[in-house]
């Protein structure tokens, strides 16, 4: 009873996130010239990695498969620890490059 609320809940909150981040690419593309768009842009694709994990949660919820589950887990893991080393390394090169 309680899974298709939890699912969609999961489904909605990737739609906002796959929104949010394709604002976020477009404002990145639209102003490159920019020193933040970098950073725009990573966030942009944190939010469509966020979406695609917790539509892939909801689908596991809503389907019983175990495998969606985890990939949803594990994707949304593996690219949020990924995309957190490129902010850093992007943060961190900002402020050498600061007179």
């Amino acid at each position: 009873m309680m899974m298709p609320i939890v699912a969609a809940i999961f489904t909605v909150a990737g739609a906002c996130a796959a929104v949010h981040g394709a604002r976020l690419t477009v404002r990145a593309l639209r102003r490159a010239d920019e020193a933040a768009s970098s950073l725009w842009i990573i966030r942009g694709i944190r939010g469509v990695v966020l979406a695609v994990a917790a539509w892939a949660l909801a689908g596991g919820l809503v389907f019983e498969q175990t495998w969606l589950l985890v990939f949803g887990g594990v994707f949304l893991a593996e690219e949020l620890y990924e995309t957190g080393v490129v902010i850093a390394i992007l943060r961190w090169s900002a402020r050498l490059t600061r007179p």
